[in-house]
């Protein structure tokens, strides 16, 4: 699939996807990491997942012809092979062991939305804020002495699309963070300083830091 391909290069910004648009071509990532986004009628954005190296990109287009369900935006210098839809049919309908592997893909993100869903309804923002920065630190984060740098260029807007609430308060929920020691920020930088703390917060577990007006956010 990747012999048939073409490489090709995109600069951070640049997008690789757009929601929408009728094409059923598929993007394997071979370097760089990129966000996947959707839109509601509202205009309301939200950022479905962060991809990188080795990532499969519009698989559902190539599959089942409808118009892309997502805009796929570079983080950084992406590198990657665009493969014709109708090569990666073909290799579905002949090779059993893709097309399992294929499978096994698609169920992992159907559980990581899942686990999105839950995380709407069941916490607060600044429960959910803290979740998502575990997260990232462990899939995206270098340790550097005795703190974790998230390696994603992210900014509050991009972080309020990911938790679902608004940027505001997601503002509000940094700046309760930084004020307990929790974490560091920068432009388009997060450091965890406290992880042990932050995954306190993000459970939802009762704390001396937690002011009693019970929002949720660390005071």
């Amino acid at each position: 699939m990747l012999d048939a391909g073409i490489r090709r290069q995109w600069p951070a910004g640049s997008l690789l996807l757009r929601e929408g648009e009728l094409s059923d071509h598929v993007v394997v990532i071979e370097a760089g990491r990129v966000k996947v986004s959707s839109s509601a009628s509202s205009g309301k954005q939200v950022l479905l997942a962060v991809r990188g190296p080795g990532d499969l990109l519009g698989e559902f287009s190539a599959i089942d012809g409808r118009a892309r369900s997502a805009t796929v935006t570079a983080l950084s210098p992406v590198t990657a092979i665009v493969v014709p839809g109708k090569v990666f049919r073909a290799l579905l309908i002949n090779d059993g062991k893709a097309t399992f592997s294929l499978l096994r893909m698609v169920v992992s993100r159907l559980r990581e939305a899942d686990l999105q869903r839950l995380d709407y309804g069941a916490y607060t923002v600044s429960e959910r804020l803290a979740r998502l920065l575990l997260d990232y630190a462990g899939r995206y984060g270098q340790t550097d002495d005795d703190r974790v740098v998230i390696t994603l260029p992210l900014s509050q807007t991009e972080l309020a699309h990911a938790t679902g609430a608004s940027r505001e308060a997601v503002a509000k929920a940094l700046k309760r963070l930084r004020e307990l020691g929790a974490v560091k920020t920068a432009r388009r930088r997060v450091e965890l300083l406290q992880p042990d703390l932050l995954a306190e917060l993000a459970e939802g577990l009762p704390s001396v830091h937690l002011d009693a007006d019970g929002d949720g956010l660390p005071r």
